[in-house]
């Protein structure tokens, strides 16, 4: 890859390419950063103390990368502000009850303001939301600026322009290593404008148009 410039697109790049290009960390910890960290997915920075364990984490991303994903951001509502982060770890588990899950690392604030609620929403994000995604996958004080979203009929988060979303209360919540597995009953739900999705495939988004 060639150098980056100040904009933190690389030489030789559209410009255009700016609006959904990750942000300088998120490329640092994807290629593998000093300080024995790395990013699993997309707002999941894992760290190491050696060598060894940084190299098997890597064999095991690079194998699981090739399972390709969808991409999803799940919301809440905490202290009467937005939350919202970016999980490819999620899928439906059962039509009756409805439920679904994803898997948020332990140290995740905002899944520990989803607990507090008690409810989400999944969003289900569209080929063209990449930039969304880096958003909600950044470390940012306020995720949700320059988003446009409203309401759902409980209260929480929903993007504009996803192809889908699910919005829940919370089931049951297992501890699964170094992630919990949450599992949301579905309370409501529906479809969006758009109907192409965005992928995750070996480290990079994808869309269902790419070869």
């Amino acid at each position: 890859m060639g150098s980056v410039t100040g904009s933190g697109v690389p030489d030789g790049m559209n410009p255009d390419a700016a609006v959904s290009w990750p942000p300088r960390e998120l490329i640092d910890s994807f290629m593998g950063a000093e300080n024995g960290e790395f990013a699993w997915l997309p707002g999941e920075v894992v760290h190491f103390d050696n060598e060894a364990a940084q190299a098997a984490a890597l064999t095991f991303r690079d194998v699981l990368g090739r399972y390709a994903s969808g991409v999803t951001v799940v919301t809440t509502v905490h202290g009467g502000a937005p939350v919202g982060m970016t999980c490819q770890s999620f899928t439906s588990v059962s039509l009756d009850p409805p439920l679904v899950a994803f898997l948020p690392m332990k140290t995740s604030r905002a899944f520990a303001a989803i607990q507090l609620a008690r409810r989400f929403c999944v969003n289900f994000l569209a080929a063209d939301q990449a930039a969304v995604s880096n958003a909600f996958a950044s470390r940012a004080d306020d995720k949700f600026a320059g988003i446009d979203w409203h309401p759902t009929a409980g209260g929480m988060p929903l993007l504009d322009g996803v192809v889908g979303w699910v919005d829940c209360s919370i089931h049951a919540v297992h501890e699964t290593g170094d992630h919990y597995l949450v599992i949301g009953r579905i309370e409501d739900l529906g479809t969006g404008d758009s109907t192409a999705p965005l992928l995750y495939h070996r480290g990079a988004y994808r869309t269902t148009d790419d070869g």
